[in-house]
């Protein structure tokens, strides 16, 4: 448990210097006038630049806002993949039927659903939920029937020699042995809707991250964009970190995978 201990510090240690030789490569590369300094910021200037936004009252209300409409549009996301996902793996017919609909959809760009859910809801909020629904339901699904189709037979047998019934096989049964393929495909589906959501605040929102991106680009603001870019790319790390993360980190200490400290 020491040792395991030692090596996640190590393991800290080393991220944290890379991206230390990431910020300063970058800072070499601004000061060395490559690349004219309106197209490509210094960290001083996108820091600079964040900072007088939270100032002024944009960045707050936007991450609240991008927030919010994330965890509406993915709540109904995550409902309706897993309703989907569960009843694929449960129906060889269903299976067929909405996997190639479901991959066929993924194929599309997430801001593709945005044209649609202007010419359905106009710039209504409801877009963006759309938007967010549609990106991240298919890979939902498609990852939990995957899951449940490749559990052991064994488990079902054994299942049903216990006496559980029909009914309560998906409860007791499927989605705690299709654990591990549900918070993959959750991962994925969040990670494509938060892709939809943001592609939709550029185009049917005034306040939001997508929104602050397109000021950014309106005003030829690269310092702004970059900024903004960095805050989706931290919010991400922090939600896989401390959400996403920690779910797995249960599953595999419940599967006898991680000791727990």
């Amino acid at each position: 448990m020491k040792s395991d201990k030692i090596q996640i510090r190590k393991t800290t240690v080393y991220i944290v210097i890379f991206y230390i030789l990431i910020f300063a490569t970058w800072q070499v590369l601004f000061n060395a006038g490559l690349i004219p300094d309106y197209l490509f910021p210094s960290p001083v200037d996108v820091a600079t630049r964040m900072r007088e936004l939270w100032e002024e009252g944009y960045l707050l209300p936007s991450i609240s806002a991008t927030a919010q409409r994330m965890a509406v549009g993915f709540s109904i996301g995550a409902a309706l993949g897993l309703a989907l996902g569960l009843l694929m793996g449960v129906s060889p017919i269903v299976n067929h039927c909405l996997k190639s609909l479901f991959l066929g959809l993924q194929t599309l760009p997430t801001a593709a659903w945005v044209p649609i859910s202007l010419l359905i809801f106009g710039l209504s909020v409801h877009g963006i939920y759309f938007v967010i629904i549609m990106s991240s339901v298919p890979a939902i699904a498609i990852s939990i029937s995957s899951g449940i189709l490749h559990i052991p037979t064994i488990y079902i047998r054994a299942a049903k020699t216990l006496g559980t019934r029909w009914y309560a096989m998906p409860v007791r049964v499927i989605l705690p042995a299709a654990l591990p393929a549900i918070v993959t495909g959750l991962k994925l589906g969040w990670t494509l809707g938060w892709h939809g959501g943001v592609s939709a605040e550029l185009i049917k929102s005034s306040v939001g991250l997508g929104f602050l991106l397109y000021m950014g680009r309106e005003l030829n603001d690269s310092a702004q964009v970059v900024g903004i870019m960095l805050l989706t790319i931290l919010f991400g790390l922090l939600l896989d970190r401390f959400f996403f993360g920690i779910i797995e980190k249960r599953i595999r200490i419940r599967w006898g995978l991680e000791k727990n400290e």
